[in-house]
């Protein structure tokens, strides 16, 4: 790649990080105490740059690995590559995955009229193994997490909500991923559960549905059955909350 072609590569990954800068403030700010400084002055961030190219090309990699800014975006997540300056001084970059939507996303813990709660048979891609799992996935622009809960609990299970309740937010790795999910718990009515996945549901790799007593779903936690962290979570929270009951009784 030629001296020219690199130096646009940075531009543009740096004009996208601006843009990002500009709509989402939040993401980019530096507290007292912060162990990270993000640096926002050009200067400092093109010798971030050149310090973490150097090290990436001695090591075999390409040059591009110093590049600060947005280093690759979709429609559900951006990769941002920071300049930072580490508590001992020294200068270099750090990466997360900004999602596209401020508001994160959403997952929801289905509860049945006679207290069942319905996990969902799901083949995930990234780790290329099944799970189950309740319903969730990335929020829409403009859309909040009750909002995303409704929407995945109507495109995976088929149901429409009675009532929600918010247990709480998520961070989900918080040494890779910026922002928070949402948890939440809704209750549907037991005769709108469907007995198979829809043909759009199946596509997105849900093979089965399961309702489960509260004791059955204990016991498939404690077996380690279940090791989504969402679904971990939002059991987690609603046991500690008291909106789930550990057994029918």
């Amino acid at each position: 790649m030629s001296s020219h072609d690199r130096a646009a590569g940075r531009q543009a990954a740096l004009t996208d990080y601006e843009a990002l800068r500009e709509h989402r403030p939040e993401l980019f700010v530096n507290p007292s105490g912060a162990a990270f400084e993000i640096l926002l002055d050009r200067a400092d961030q093109d010798r971030a740059a050149d310090a973490m190219s150097r090290v990436a090309v001695a090591a075999g990699l390409s040059e591009s690995v110093g590049h600060i800014g947005v280093v690759y975006r979709d429609a559900y997540f951006c990769l941002v590559r920071d300049a930072v300056r580490f508590a001992n001084g020294r200068l270099g970059t750090y990466i997360r995955i900004v999602p596209a939507s401020a508001s994160g996303g959403a997952a929801v813990l289905p509860v049945l009229a006679d207290g069942r709660v319905v996990l969902l048979r799901h083949f995930r891609h990234a780790d290329r193994d099944w799970h189950w799992e309740i319903p969730r996935g990335f929020g829409d622009p403009g859309e909040d997490g009750a909002g995303t809960a409704a929407r995945e609990l109507q495109e995976e299970l088929g149901v429409h909500v009675r009532d929600f309740t918010y247990l709480g937010p998520l961070s989900p790795d918080t040494g890779m991923r910026a922002g928070v999910d949402h948890l939440y718990l809704a209750h549907i009515g037991t005769v709108e559960l469907a007995d198979e996945p829809t043909q759009d549901a199946r596509a997105e790799g849900i093979h089965a549905y399961r309702a489960v007593s509260p004791e059955e779903f204990r016991t498939m936690v404690a077996d380690r059955r279940i090791s989504d962290a969402y679904t971990l979570s939002a059991y987690a929270l609603a046991m500690a909350q008291g909106v789930l009951k550990a057994d029918m009784g």
